[in-house]
């Protein structure tokens, strides 16, 4: 698990609001609080499931512009929190992994990212975590996303 502030909420606000950059992204959760409390439960309905489409999460492209009218305005949010994975074919890369995650809370002003793996088994050797903190790391510096890493 890694867990990073970012410090330029603007740009990556931008980027997750307004741009494509995590359109590819799948979303199992958001929550925002703003001028009222709002939850969006990321997984699609049966009968949208299908053999060419048959990713159980919605992509964040779909579910953006939702999130997008619950945050805009003068105001910004008191909290978001956004949980998103990768879709299942592209965890293949992952040895082990049943999914990969990439969490974003937003509190306070402050923007937390954390990531995690969901093995498909137990295994002390985190392969698969390993190389998913490295790939977020390069997401971020690939798109100058600047970030600390917590300790």
């Amino acid at each position: 698990m890694l867990a990073f502030t970012v410090y330029d909420n603007k740009t990556l606000m931008a980027h997750l609001l307004k741009g494509e950059l995590f359109d590819h992204f799948t979303i199992r959760q958001a929550e925002v609080n703003s001028f009222a409390s709002f939850s969006i439960n990321g997984t699609k309905e049966e009968s949208y499931i299908t053999d060419e489409d048959p990713e159980l999460y919605c992509l964040w492209a779909d579910i953006k512009p939702f999130v997008f009218q619950t945050v805009r305005g003068k105001k910004l949010p008191k909290s978001m929190k956004l949980v998103f994975s990768l879709p299942k074919q592209k965890t293949e890369r992952y040895p082990n992994a049943k999914a990969v995650f990439l969490n974003l809370l937003f509190r306070d002003g402050s923007l937390l990212c954390t990531t995690s793996v969901a093995e498909e088994t137990f295994s002390l050797e985190q392969k698969a975590t390993k190389q998913w903190d490295e790939d977020v790391l390069n997401f971020f510096k690939k798109h100058e996303i600047p970030i600390q890493i917590e300790n």
